[in-house]
C-alpha cells in the first residue's frame, strides 16, 4: 500500500509540475497542453518502470505461462553401466510435457528458451535454478516444473526465490538411485631439492557410507602410491594425505590423482591433475650470491619475513657448484647451474649478490629477466651492465646521512635511526651522477659530499633497486642496527612488488591446471621481443596467439585434455617448450540432491495479485513510447518557438 501510494504521489507531482512550467511559467504558445501532456505521460512511464508495474501476462508478447524448466547439466548425464541416464529419462518427461502445451526450457549456467528441442546431451558445467524461476516469471509465467537431479549449486537463492516469486513450482527428481564417487580437489606441495618425500593431499565426496574406495596416484604417468579409505556420508567431503615417495626426476612434474569405487555413475571427476616443482620453487624469493659474503646470511631471512613469500638461497663455491642456504638439516646438496638457473628465471623476486666481472655469463643475463629485482654491484663491471657507469670501488669507512630523500622508500626509512651504525664500504661512484635516483645517501668518513647508496629504477623489464654499496650487513649483525636494516630492505622489497604480476621469461599459462570451461589466461613479459604461441593437442596446432608487448592474454577455452604450448620467436626458432592440462573434472557430482523448502505458496500468496503478470521493463515499448514523446516534445517546443 505504501509503495503504490508513493507512486500515486510521485505521478500527481510529475504532471502538475508539467502542466504548471507549461501554462504558467513557458510562454503562451499554441500548442502548450499537449507539449505538457507529453512530458507528464514520459515522466509517468518512467515511474512505472522505476516501481517496476507489471501488465497481466494476456498483454505480454510471452505465450504460454506454463514452462518445463529441463536441467542440462553434466550431472544429468550420470548412469549406471547399462542404465539409463537421469538426462534421458527427464528428455522423455519433457516431450511429454510439451506435447501437452507446455514450453520447454533448459536450464544450467543459464537459461536456453530457443534451443531446448534441439539438446541432445546436457553441457552446463553449474546448475543454476534461481535465474531460470527469476526469468521465467519476467516472461509473464505461473506456473514452473522442474525436471531435474535436484543437485541445485545456489539451493539458498533458490528457497529465496520461491518465497519471494509468484510461481506455483513443482520438482520432478531423476537420477536417485545412482552412485558417484569423485575427487574435489587435488594438491601436491612443490619440493625445493629431489630428496625426501612429499605428502598430497586428496579431497573426496560421494559414495556409499561404509563403502571402501581406492584412492591411486601416478607421477608422469607411473602409479607411485595407492590408499584404501572408507568413503565419506553423503554431501560430505574428507580430505586424505597420501605419502609419495621421492620424485624420480627434478623439474615440473605432472601427477594424476584417480578414485576407484564399486559404484560409479559419473565418470567425470574420477580424476584431477596437478603440477610440481621438484628441484626449485616457482614464484619464489631468490637471493643468488656469486661471491663469499656475509650478506646473503643476514638478507634472505629479513626479505622472507618481510615479504611472505618462500625463499631460496644459492651461493657460488665454483664452477657449476651452488649451495644452497638455511639449516644444514634442510639445504641438501650442491645444485647444478642448471636447477639454479631455472629458480632464479621463475622468481617472483630475485636478489643477484655480488654482480660483476665473476661468474657464468647466464648470471650476468639475469639482469634483463622480466620481473623485480634488486642487485648488489661488486665491480664497474657489474654496474656497467646495470646501465650506471661508474669508476673505481672507493673504499674507506662510509657513513649513512640522515638527510632522507624524496624516493618510493622514504616512508619506511623515516624514523629510522642511523647515527651510530656501522660504516659501508666498497662504494661505487657513478661517473654521471645525474643517472643514479639516490634514496639513501653516504658520505665518506660522515663529512664528505652526499653519495648515491641504493637506486630505485623502472625499467621495462621490471623495478630495479641497484645498491651501489656493500657491507650492510653490518647492520644486522648488531642489536642497535637491525631495525635499520629491515626498514631498508622492507622499504626495498615493498617498491618492487608493489602491484607486480611477474611473468615468466617466456610466455606460460598463468595455471598449470585450467579449470573446464575457463579460457587459458596467459602471462608474458613486454619487452618488445615478437614471440608468438601455438597451442597444441598432439601433433594438431588448436591456438595461435602473437605475444609481442602483451603482459596478459588468452587463448580461448579448450576441450578438456593434456595440451602443450611452444613459445617462437620472429624467425620461427623454439625459444620455450611446456605443457598444460584443462581439467576434465566437475563439481556437479558435490551438492548433495535436496527438493528445496516449497515455502513461496504462504509467502507469495499476500502479494499475488499485486506482483502478478510480466514486469513492465521487460517489455520493448515503454522505452519506445519514452523516446518519441521526448522526441515529439522537443520537436513542438522549437515549432512553438521555444527553446
Amino acid at each position: 500500500m505504501i509503495r503504490w501510494s508513493l507512486f500515486l504521489a510521485l505521478s500527481a507531482g510529475a504532471v502538475a509540475y508539467s502542466l504548471w512550467l507549461y501554462l504558467r511559467v513557458e510562454l503562451p504558445v499554441k500548442w502548450r497542453r499537449p507539449l505538457a501532456a507529453a512530458r507528464a505521460t514520459a515522466f509517468v512511464i518512467l515511474l512505472m518502470l522505476l516501481f517496476d508495474v507489471r501488465v497481466p501476462a494476456s498483454v505480454s508478447s510471452g505465450g504460454t505461462r506454463s514452462w518445463a524448466l529441463l536441467d542440462a547439466s553434466l550431472s544429468m548425464g550420470a548412469a549406471d553401466p547399462g542404465g539409463t541416464s537421469a538426462w534421458e529419462a527427464a528428455a522423455a518427461r519433457a516431450r511429454a510435457l510439451d506435447r501437452d502445451g507446455w514450453t520447454v526450457v533448459t536450464f544450467g549456467e543459464g537459461t536456453r528458451l530457443d534451443e531446448a528441442e534441439g539438446e541432445s546431451t546436457p553441457s552446463e558445467l553449474r546448475t543454476l535454478l534461481a535465474p531460470a524461476l527469476i526469468r521465467a516469471v519476467e516472461a509473464g509465467v505461473t506456473r514452473v516444473r522442474v525436471l531435474s537431479d535436484l543437485r541445485f549449486e545456489d539451493a539458498v537463492a533458490v528457497r529465496s526465490a520461491l518465497g519471494t516469486l509468484p510461481l506455483e513450482v513443482d520438482f520432478e527428481r531423476f537420477g536417485e538411485e545412482l552412485a558417484n564417487a569423485g575427487i574435489s580437489r587435488f594438491e601436491v606441495p612443490d619440493l625445493a631439492r629431489a630428496e625426501g618425500s612429499v605428502t598430497a593431499e586428496v579431497e573426496i565426496h560421494g559414495g556409499t557410507a561404509g563403502d571402501s574406495m581406492s584412492i591411486q596416484v601416478f607421477e608422469e604417468g607411473r602409479p607411485v602410491a595407492e590408499r584404501r579409505i572408507a568413503a565419506p556420508s553423503a554431501g560430505l567431503r574428507m580430505r586424505v594425505p597420501v605419502e609419495l615417495p621421492t620424485p624420480a626426476e627434478a623439474g615440473r612434474l605432472r601427477y594424476t590423482s584417480r578414485v576407484v569405487a564399486d559404484r560409479d555413475a559419473f565418470p567425470s571427476d574420477d580424476e584431477a591433475v596437478a603440477y610440481a616443482s621438484v628441484g626449485t620453487e616457482e614464484r619464489a624469493l631468490v637471493v643468488l650470491s656469486v661471491r663469499p659474503d656475509w650478506e646473503p646470511r643476514y638478507l634472505l631471512p629479513i626479505l622472507e619475513e618481510v615479504t611472505g613469500l618462500p625463499g631460496l638461497g644459492y651461493i657460488r663455491v665454483g664452477p657449476d657448484s651452488y649451495v644452497p642456504m638455511g639449516r644444514a638439516l634442510d639445504r641438501g646438496g650442491p645444485a647444478d647451474s642448471a636447477t639454479v638457473r631455472r629458480a632464479a628465471e621463475d622468481a617472483a623476486l630475485l636478489v643477484l649478490h655480488g654482480l660483476g666481472a665473476t661468474g657464468e655469463p647466464w648470471v650476468r643475463a639475469l639482469v634483463d629477466r622480466p620481473g623485480p629485482e634488486a642487485v648488489l654491484l661488486d665491480d664497474p663491471v657489474g654496474a656497467l651492465l646495470m646501465d650506471i657507469p661508474s669508476g673505481e670501488l672507493r673504499d674507506g669507512e662510509w657513513y649513512v646521512s640522515s638527510d632522507i630523500p624524496t624516493s618510493p622508500i622514504a616512508g619506511s626509512l623515516v624514523g629510522t635511526v642511523f647515527q651510530g651504525l656501522p660504516p659501508l664500504s666498497s662504494v661505487l661512484l657513478p661517473t654521471d651522477p645525474a643517472r643514479v635516483r639516490g634514496s639513501l645517501f653516504i658520505q665518506l668518513r660522515g663529512a664528505g659530499p652526499l653519495e648515491a647508496a641504493v637506486h630505485l629504477e623502472e625499467r621495462p623489464s621490471g623495478r630495479t633497486a641497484v645498491l651501489l654499496a656493500s657491507g650492510f650487513w653490518r647492520w644486522a649483525a648488531r642489536d642497535s642496527g637491525r631495525d635499520a636494516y629491515r626498514h631498508l630492505w622492507s622499504g626495498i622489497a615493498g617498491w618492487l612488488l608493489a602491484g607486480e604480476s611477474v611473468p615468466g621469461a617466456q610466455p606460460r599459462p598463468t595455471r598449470w591446471v585450467v579449470e573446464r570451461g575457463e579460457p587459458v589466461a596467459w602471462s608474458a613479459p613486454v619487452d618488445g621481443v615478437q614471440r608468438r604461441v601455438i597451442v597444441t593437442r598432439g601433433d594438431t596446432a588448436v591456438a595461435e596467439v602473437d605475444a609481442l608487448d602483451r603482459s596478459a592474454f588468452q587463448s580461448g577455452i579448450l576441450p578438456p585434455g593434456q595440451y602443450g604450448y611452444r613459445v617462437e620467436g620472429a624467425a620461427g626458432d623454439t625459444l620455450a617448450v611446456g605443457r598444460f592440462d584443462v581439467s576434465s573434472s566437475t563439481a556437479e557430482m558435490t551438492a548433495p540432491a535436496a527438493v528445496p523448502e516449497a515455502q513461496s505458496q504462504g509467502s507469495a500468496g499476500s502479494t499475488g495479485d499485486e506482483r502478478a503478470g510480466t514486469p513492465l521493463r521487460t517489455e520493448p515499448w515503454p522505452y519506445l513510447l519514452v523516446i518519441g514523446l521526448l522526441c515529439g516534445e522537443w520537436i513542438g517546443r522549437r515549432r512553438s518557438g521555444l527553446r
